[in-house]
C-alpha cells in the first residue's frame, strides 16, 4: 500500500503535471525540490504516489529526462486540490445554454470533477470574472468575446460552432399584436449586453427610434406592459404562448440577421495561461454540444413549449 505524500507537495506536483502535455519533459527532482522546498525523498514519494494512483504515467528517457507518457486530467485536478470547476453562464432560459451546461457537466463529471454553475447577465461582467480568476470559465457569443478581447488580454475561447449561442430562428422581434406603435418608435435595448445592443441597432437604427433600457430576458413583458413598442428577443421556453398573450414574433430583418450570423457561435472562455482548466475542457466536444442542443430544441418543439413566455 502506497503511503500518501505530503498533500501540499503532491498538490504542487499535480499542478505542474497539468501544465505538461503528453511527450513533454517534467522538471528534474532537484528542480522540484527547489520549487516545493521539500526533500528528495518527499518529491520522489509524491511522484510515485501520483503514478501508482493512475493520475500520470512517466518514463525516463536518458538525456531527454523524465517524460509524461499518459495522464488523467481529472485525477490530477483533484490531486491538485483545485476543488469544483466553477462556471458562470448567461441568465437561465435559452435552450442553447441548457445544452452547453449539460455537455460540460457530463464531460467533467465523467473525469471525476464536479461542476458548479452560476448565472449572470452581461458578457463583459462574466468575462471579467474569468479574467480576475473568480471563476474558471464562462460562456459568451463569439461576437462578445471578440468585442472585449483587447481590454481583457489573456482570454481564450473554445468555439462550439455556428448557431450554438443563438440557434437558427431563435432571435426574433417581439411586438404587440394589436397596439399601434408610437412615433418615434420606442425600442427596448439591453445596453449591458453587447449582442443585444448591436442587434437592436441593426434592426431598428434606420427608424430613428427612442431606445429604452430593458433587460433582454424581459423584452416580451416590457412590450406587453406598453413600456416599449418592440424589442429583439432570444426566444426561450416559457409558460404562455405569445399569440395568446397578445404578442407577435417576427424574424429579424436583413442587417440584424447578418449580425446574428456573425455572433451565433458560442465560446467557452478561459484564461489561456490556466493549463488545468484548458486540459479539462478539451473533453468538451463541439459535436456533443450541437447534438445535445438539437435534441433539446426538438423536444421543446415537440412538447409545444418553444417560444412561450413568462409574464413578469
Amino acid at each position: 500500500m502506497t503511503v500518501p505524500a505530503k498533500p501540499d507537495v503532491r498538490a504542487h506536483l499535480a499542478r505542474m503535471l497539468l501544465a505538461r502535455e503528453v511527450g513533454q519533459r517534467i522538471p528534474t527532482v532537484q528542480e522540484l525540490q527547489a520549487s516545493t522546498n521539500a526533500g528528495t525523498g518527499t518529491v520522489v514519494k509524491a511522484l510515485r504516489n501520483l503514478q501508482e494512483s493512475g493520475a500520470v504515467t512517466l518514463t525516463a528517457r536518458g538525456h531527454q529526462g523524465t517524460v509524461v507518457v499518459n495522464r488523467d486530467v481529472g485525477q490530477l485536478w483533484n490531486a491538485a486540490a483545485l476543488g469544483n470547476f466553477r462556471m458562470i453562464l448567461p441568465p437561465q432560459g435559452p435552450i442553447e445554454q441548457q445544452g452547453i451546461l449539460e455537455v460540460v457537466q457530463n464531460a467533467l463529471t465523467g473525469l471525476g470533477v464536479a461542476v458548479v454553475a452560476d448565472f449572470r447577465p452581461g458578457a463583459r461582467t462574466r468575462l471579467e470574472d474569468v479574467y480576475h480568476e473568480r471563476v474558471h470559465a464562462t460562456v459568451t457569443s463569439a461576437g462578445a468575446l471578440e468585442r472585449h478581447r483587447a481590454t481583457l488580454p489573456g482570454l481564450t475561447g473554445l468555439d462550439l460552432g455556428p448557431a450554438t449561442f443563438y440557434s437558427h430562428g431563435s432571435l426574433v422581434v417581439v411586438e404587440h399584436a394589436t397596439r399601434p406603435p408610437r412615433a418615434p418608435l420606442r425600442v427596448g435595448i439591453d445596453r449591458n449586453s453587447y449582442d443585444h445592443q448591436r442587434l437592436s441597432e441593426a434592426e431598428f437604427g434606420d427608424r430613428a427610434p427612442e431606445y429604452v433600457q430593458v433587460p433582454f430576458v424581459l423584452a416580451p413583458a416590457a412590450v406587453l406592459a406598453g413600456d416599449v413598442d418592440a424589442a429583439v428577443w432570444h426566444s426561450m421556453p416559457t409558460v404562455i404562448p405569445p399569440e395568446l398573450a397578445g404578442l407577435r414574433l417576427n424574424p429579424l430583418g436583413g442587417p440584424a440577421a447578418l449580425v446574428c450570423g456573425q455572433i451565433s457561435p458560442a465560446v467557452i472562455v478561459t484564461r489561456s495561461l490556466d493549463p488545468g482548466v484548458n486540459a479539462l475542457l478539451r473533453h468538451v466536444l463541439p459535436a456533443d454540444v450541437t447534438r445535445t442542443q438539437g435534441r433539446l430544441l426538438k423536444s421543446a418543439a415537440t412538447e409545444g413549449y418553444a417560444g412561450r413566455l413568462r409574464l413578469h
